[in-house]
């Protein structure tokens, strides 16, 4: 072995926890960080052009959408022809459905439900060969709905009954998304999500209990309602046959509720060990972000929620009137014991294709807005953490007043980093779901071939390529690296490494403040997601507007006026949806308390790297954020301990 070899061996033997020699010696010099790094390039474009080409698909959807759906489709009857009854010109004064043919499900429109055989005869194209055939009426009435059902209650079953996931999914959803009760859903997490910031400073402890506590309690409470609505709306005629989709998925919502009610009061008794450890580093990190020259975050991140709350109800609306769009197709009928294909109009299937690809833009457009948010926040608080100068558009140094580092957070955003936050946005999300998956089963080790430790020897050959794609792709997507990529301006990989090499060097030496924060955060994010599903839950399981037999409709006022009336709906199917709508919109918040802990851990790791090594000497470090290192484990006590040490076996 050369000498240089013999060197760089000893250099990496030094840390175990270091992936390679990139990692190992990518150490930051003495005032490295002098100045946020103006010298930038435009980073991940690729990235960024096929963002803006999935925002053009959305925006061509959103066209289609309002040129061509109807989500009055969505709840009343439509005929075999595509005509919307009661709505479309040719049946303006024809508003109920009525089935000629009991036995399928063709519609035609009618102005009045036929009552006897005398009431006239209808026509359709159902008759041999798909030709038209005319049969006379039977006796009916508007049992459901805008529908004229045969008076044969078994018939009137299997006429109504749903047979198609995708109309009831369409009939669920659009209900909900064309009320205007959402907007009081959303802005619930909105609220809750700030409290909670504001809470962790003064009462970290009390408050992380109590929303444990209250959420636990609350999911078991909707579980048992769950049961008591079921009961309720079976006895509603036609309820059964109406809703199959949502009766098969009941006893798993049910039984989900009552396991996460489960796991939250778990959490809540394990965590609190842990919550007495992280009391001083949440008042720490709210602390950093109420920092005067740092204040701007939080109006920022309230003007990017409400920008995401204003893109939701947009996306509601848009996939609402998607759902809604129906095409010509050719039906597969027996009709007379013959197979024959029948023209009729269906949810259109392209546009079925549609709404997933707008559910994608709309996932990667939320993530996007919310990485943006995140960038800013880590600009900010590394500026003010080694105390830089703001450069004004001319990149010129504020010299004169407090900086404003606001300004070059935006700038350098928009005109350099929109790739970076495009690619973070798009694949953040999965790998950390992976990498969670796969943190079951191995350590977060990059070298477990090397370790003395003989079971994570034997993990490494079992897991073998789980570890290369962590070790290679999955542990890069954190929010850590926002923080490399607002201080220094490297493309999105290249601050991965940077950062993850830094932590790693740091591990056993400076505790990740992330470390002590991020299951509570976890958590109380997931809590404040849950607040807008159970706000859903009562506000839209009151009784229909008007009769049950009209047009389905959900109106704020009725909705709070009705919430402790016997139901008749249920928003079951769209509760999913709309818990993961609470996230982004209550993470706009929280997020705040994630990157002041990444960015401070990360600042703290560079000073002492800039300084050589020794924690006591860090430049900047405020004194606080070093007390807090000293209570954790690292800097400071760690000397102590060893200094305690050599004076016991002094004295003995």
């Amino acid at each position: 072995m050369t000498t240089r070899a013999a060197a760089r061996h000893a250099v990496r033997s030094q840390y175990f926890f270091v992936a390679n020699d990139e990692e190992a010696f990518s150490v930051f010099g003495r005032q490295e960080v002098q100045d946020i790094n103006p010298i930038r390039q435009v980073t991940d474009v690729g990235y960024l052009i096929l963002f803006l080409a999935v925002a053009l698909g959305m925006f061509w959807l959103d066209s289609c959408a309002h040129s061509l759906g109807n989500v009055l489709r969505l709840s009343e009857p439509i005929d075999y022809k595509g005509n919307l009854c009661g709505y479309d010109e040719e049946v303006k004064g024809k508003p109920l459905g009525y089935h000629p043919n009991p036995f399928n499900d063709m519609v035609i429109c009618v102005s009045s439900c036929p009552e006897t055989a005398t009431d006239g005869s209808f026509t359709m194209p159902d008759g041999p060969m798909g030709k038209d055939f005319t049969r006379p009426a039977y006796p009916s009435a508007n049992i459901y709905g805008q529908l004229c059902l045969p008076l044969d209650l078994s018939l009137a079953r299997l006429m109504i009954s749903v047979k198609s996931v995708q109309t009831e999914l369409y009939k669920g959803l659009g209900v909900i998304f064309t009320s205007d009760g959402i907007l009081v859903v959303l802005i619930v997490p909105f609220v809750t999500s700030a409290i909670y910031v504001v809470a962790l400073f003064y009462i970290p402890t009390a408050a992380t209990a109590l929303a444990l506590c209250i959420t636990g309690v609350t999911l078991a409470l909707l579980g048992v309602l769950m049961d008591l609505d079921i009961n309720v709306m079976m006895d509603i005629p036609l309820f059964k046959e109406t809703h199959p989709l949502m009766l098969m998925a009941h006893p798993y919502f049910r039984s989900g509720f009552y396991l996460g009610s489960l796991v939250f009061f778990l959490a809540l008794a394990s965590s609190m060990s842990d919550l007495t450890r992280a009391h001083a580093v949440f008042r720490e990190c709210v602390a950093a972000i109420g920092d005067p020259n740092v204040l701007v975050t939080i109006f920022t991140s309230m003007v990017l929620s409400v920008i995401r709350i204003s893109f939701i109800l947009h996306v509601c609306r848009s996939l609402a009137l998607l759902m809604s769009i129906v095409t010509p197709v050719e039906v597969e009928l027996q009709l007379f014991g013959e197979i024959h294909w029948v023209p009729r109009t269906a949810w259109s299937p392209f546009f079925l294709r549609g709404v997933f690809f707008y559910m994608f833009g709309t996932f990667w457009t939320l993530e996007f807005l919310s990485f943006s948010n995140k960038y800013i926040t880590a600009q900010v608080l590394c500026a003010n953490y080694f105390h830089l100068k703001a450069r004004n558009l001319q990149m010129q140094e504020i010299s004169s007043g407090r900086p404003a580092p606001i300004r070059y957070a935006l700038y350098s955003m928009f005109r350099f980093h929109l790739g970076s936050i495009a690619k973070a946005a798009l694949m953040s999300a999965p790998c950390r779901l992976l990498r969670s998956l796969i943190g079951l089963f191995v350590p977060d080790r990059p070298n477990l071939d090397k370790s003395l430790n003989q079971q994570y020897r034997i993990a490494y050959y079992l897991f073998w390529p789980l570890i290369k794609i962590d070790l290679y792709l999955l542990r890069f997507y954190k929010d850590s690296v926002l923080v490399m990529l607002a201080l220094k301006g490297f493309k999105y990989m290249d601050s991965a490494r940077r950062v993850e090499g830094l932590i790693n060097r740091s591990r056993g030496k400076i505790p990740h403040l992330t470390k002590f924060t991020s299951r509570i955060e976890t958590f109380l994010k997931v809590s404040v997601g849950l607040t807008s599903m159970i706000w859903a839950f009562f506000l839209f399981r009151e009784p229909r507007r008007g009769a049950y037999h009209q047009v389905e409709e959900l109106k704020l006022k009725d909705s709070v006026a009705n919430m402790f009336v016997t139901p008749q709906h249920s928003p079951l199917l769209s509760m999913p949806v709309l818990f993961f709508f609470g996230l982004w919109v209550g993470d706009g918040m929280l997020h705040l308390v994630t990157m002041a802990s990444n960015a401070l851990t990360i600042c703290y790791c560079i000073d002492v790297e800039m300084v050589g090594g020794t924690e006591t000497d860090a430049l900047y470090a405020p004194q606080g954020l070093k007390l807090v290192y000293r209570d954790l484990g690292g800097g400071e006590s760690e000397r102590e301990l060893a200094e305690l040490m050599a004076n016991n076996a002094i004295v003995q």
